[in-house]
């Protein structure tokens, strides 16, 4: 017999073979009964998840392309619950199904696409935890695995005995337009996540699990990615290397590392996360700002992260914001209701303008007058900085130490020492009190200071005096308005120069107008200026009037001192002043010894009113031909 006589009955049986698979498989919806399946997959889903399974319609099979089972209204519910809100309802569910196991009489599927399911946790939220801990517990055979693997666990927490777990086939569940109610535990309002849209691959039990799908919480779209190497151990309060990641407008974060989700969490690794504005992720994850945090922009986190239930260490820190990067360690206590917050950061440049207005709103184009000091009772935080440079507002510093600490309805924020003004400054503002009554303190030192470049600092466009000496402030307020503080706060100041100069102040010229004029105004003089020996300041300050205590100017031809008020608000003056003369130095030699001493010239009296800008001269001695 030739060869294709023989092919010829061979090809003939297998396309009648073909077309007998064909024909079963088409005829599959007819031959399989649908309520057997119907109460097959109720059985089956039930079996693995615990819950009570109700299928109100009978499943639809199709078969191409591939032969699966439809189920139209179907409900999860806690057993023996019935009566009570469903834990899940869907529009549909499709699972695909195995021809040859569903000629038999099995269910066997691998993919499972749930289509609008509406997830809903009828008790609050505690811990994350909490929600595998339901999972363990359930009666299905999803829950058997797990507290199978957790006595495996429970004999070696370090090296749990893997080849021993039960393998059972888990599939894939594909989730389309879902969503998720729940309730925060103490919050009487339920939230929603929507718009959920992903993929869990765990083809078996001790395989690798994944999670990667999309999601809407807070009106912001985030990604979402998980894979966990071991996730039955994982489960079951083991250990296992897991890489997480989200990402969405407000924030991306990532994790790669280890981790434990028993109640005795813990996280261990490698963790970065990005904001484009700290305070707008705040807002987004619930945590409304006391402070200007929408200020700072743009935050970039990198570190190694070890977390517990207590403690949260982060190691190895890299921070950059908008303008300034810091390197260092914080740590995080989580014992009390307010997290204890320290450590330490290096800063190469610090904007400590941005750092204040991170915990209190601080005055921006004609905004934020109210003063809002609520976070000296929401914080518990000590961290220490530095920084190679550092400014606040136009002072510029160098080799910055400082110091921020909240606690106990107390905040201070407090440079221990920097290089400013060629000179060395150290400051401390301190807030007591709480968010209805609360009081804030100022103290500044300055030793060394340049007081020309301390004057531009403040505004001055031309310095009136140049000289090196010391700067004390201390003024103390009420906290409610920004634009109430130069009235309502109260203090003093002083000022201690060596020798230097009273630029623009021509010293003869005064002293032949007081002498003949009864009234002139006080104008500078670019080519003119006093040299003194010694300058000093004191003055107190209430109710937004400076009132001098001590003004005295020391030169070779005389003293100056002045004595009254200088209102901030209106920048008036109201003083008195008096220059006094010193004797003649010696007597000639030869001289009869007996002859009086020479006299001082008469001290010259005067008073100053007018403008800060704009000062005039009223001398109050008798004047020359008088």
């Amino acid at each position: 017999m030739s060869w294709p006589r023989l092919l010829r009955p061979i090809l003939a049986i297998i396309v009648l073979a073909a077309a007998a698979v064909a024909a079963v498989i088409a005829a599959l919806p007819f031959i399989v009964s649908t309520d057997a399946i119907r109460i097959r997959l109720a059985q089956e889903i039930s079996a693995w998840t615990g819950y009570s399974v109700e299928l109100r319609q009978p499943p639809r099979l199709t078969v191409f392309p591939v032969f699966q089972a439809s189920l139209s209204d179907v409900t999860l519910s806690k057993l023996g619950q019935s009566g009570q809100q469903p834990v899940m309802s869907a529009d549909r569910i499709d699972v695909q199904l195995s021809p040859l196991e569903a000629l038999m009489g099995h269910i066997s599927f691998s993919e499972t696409r749930i289509v609008h399911p509406r997830f809903r946790l009828n008790e609050p939220i505690t811990d994350l935890p909490q929600l595998f801990t339901a999972a363990a517990n359930s009666q299905g055979r999803l829950g058997l695995v797990i507290r199978t693997a957790k006595r495996l666990v429970a004999d070696n927490p370090n090296e749990p005995k893997v080849d021993q777990l039960a393998s059972q086939p888990f599939g894939r569940i594909v989730i389309e337009n879902g969503s998720l109610a729940y309730r925060r535990f103490g919050s009487p309002l339920e939230e929603q996540v929507s718009d959920i849209n992903g993929t869990l691959d765990w083809p078996q039990t001790s395989s690798p699990a994944s999670f990667r799908g999309r999601a809407n919480w807070r009106g912001e779209a985030a990604e979402i990615n998980f894979t966990a190497n071991q996730a039955l151990v994982l489960l079951a309060n083991g250990m296992s290397a897991i890489t997480a990641s989200v990402t969405s407008k407000p924030l991306t974060f990532t994790f790669d590392g280890k981790a434990n989700i028993s109640q005795n969490m813990f996280f261990e690794g490698a963790m970065t996360a990005k904001s484009p504005s700290l305070g707008e992720t705040m807002r987004w994850a619930g945590r409304s700002s006391s402070g200007g945090s929408s200020m700072i922009g743009a935050v970039e986190l990198a570190a190694n992260v070890t977390l517990t239930p207590k403690r949260a260490k982060f190691s190895d820190v890299a921070l950059t914001t908008d303008s300034q990067s810091a390197k260092g360690v914080i740590e995080i206590g989580l014992e009390q209701p307010v997290p204890a917050v320290n450590g330490t950061l290096a800063f190469e440049t610090l904007d400590l303008r941005s750092l204040i207005s991170a915990f209190i709103p601080l005055p921006r184009d004609g905004v934020n007058d109210d003063i809002d000091a609520r976070f000296i009772n929401q914080l518990d935080l000590d961290l220490r900085l530095s920084a190679q440079n550092a400014t606040a507002g136009p002072v510029s510093l160098a080799g910055l130490a400082a110091a921020v600490q909240v606690k106990g309805g107390r905040a201070i924020f407090d440079i221990g020492d920097a290089k400013a003004f060629n000179g060395s400054v150290q400051a401390s503002i301190q807030i007591a009190g709480n968010a209805d009554n609360a009081n804030g303190e100022l103290r500044f030192n300055g030793t060394d200071l340049d007081s020309a470049a301390f004057a531009s600092a403040l505004g001055v466009k031309q310095p009136f005096l140049s000289g090196k000496g010391t700067v004390s402030l201390l003024m103390k307020s009420p906290l409610a308005k920004w634009s109430s503080l130069p009235e309502s706060a109260n203090g003093t100041i002083s000022l201690d120069l060596g020798q230097g100069q009273m630029k623009g102040f021509d010293f003869d010229d005064f002293i032949n107008k007081a002498r003949t004029d009864r009234f002139f105004a006080l104008e500078r003089k670019q080519d003119a200026s006093l040299g003194f020996n010694r300058l000093t300041v004191k003055a107190a300050i209430a109710e937004g009037i400076a009132t001098l205590e001590n003004a005295r100017v020391e030169t070779g031809n005389g003293v100056l001192t002045l004595a009254g008020i200088v209102p901030f608000l209106d920048k008036s003056l109201a003083l008195s002043g008096e220059i006094a003369f010193p004797a003649a130095q010696g007597q000639n030699q030869g001289q009869d010894q007996n002859a009086a001493a020479p006299q001082a010239p008469q001290p010259i009296n005067f008073f100053v009113g007018g403008s800060w800008d704009r000062p005039f001269i009223s001398p109050t001695t008798r004047r020359i031909g008088q």
